[in-house]
């Protein structure tokens, strides 16, 4: 009993442990949701830190096994971009994610999510990096399909960046917003 109870409380020190800087110990699943990725993915354009700690989490998925989370991988390869100090890191790294979601898109072309994650990097990547050809393509693939998702996470997670979108029409994103 007493060895059962110094477990619990080791496990809760764990999680709880102070580690400076007013930091606490965020312990991640070796595999994570596409959920807690997603919130992970909102949040990598905010710092570099953040999106470090997104590729560190997803350098190795299995792209074949899980097309969905290697989008988010292509994706935070791209960002790692935004904080490279050198151009030809920030070159490698933004040509290396998008070919990836390139091919995962080609293998994958009815995946609505990353559907959505290209439209999402090429609405935000500078204009002289010409990645922006799909963005009609890809707002009118969503608002075309959107209704025939499952998953209510998902859907709720689509229908929020499309309503901030300036890829959809207020129209779209009217209809958008009643699924």
């Amino acid at each position: 009993m007493i060895k059962s109870r110094f477990f619990l409380f080791l496990v809760a020190a764990l999680f709880f442990a102070p580690l400076g800087h007013g930091n606490t110990l965020v312990i991640l699943p070796k595999k994570p949701s596409v959920e807690v990725i997603r919130n992970l993915y909102i949040k990598a354009s905010e710092s570099q830190e953040n999106t470090e700690k997104l590729y560190n989490i997803l350098k190795d998925v299995d792209c074949e096994n899980n097309p969905t989370l290697a989008g988010y991988k292509a994706a935070s390869m791209t960002l790692k971009a935004k904080y490279a100090e050198k151009i030809i890191n920030k070159k490698k790294y933004f040509k290396e994610g998008a070919v990836l979601l390139e091919s995962l898109i080609s293998e994958n072309p009815n995946n609505i999510e990353l559907r959505l994650i290209r439209l999402s990097i090429q609405e935000s990547v500078p204009k002289l990096l010409k990645y922006h050809k799909n963005i009609k393509e890809d707002a009118q693939f969503i608002v075309k399909q959107l209704a025939h998702v499952k998953d209510k996470d998902k859907k709720e997670y689509i229908k929020a960046y499309a309503i901030k979108s300036y890829a959809f029409t207020s129209e779209e994103k009217t209809v958008l917003s009643k699924l």
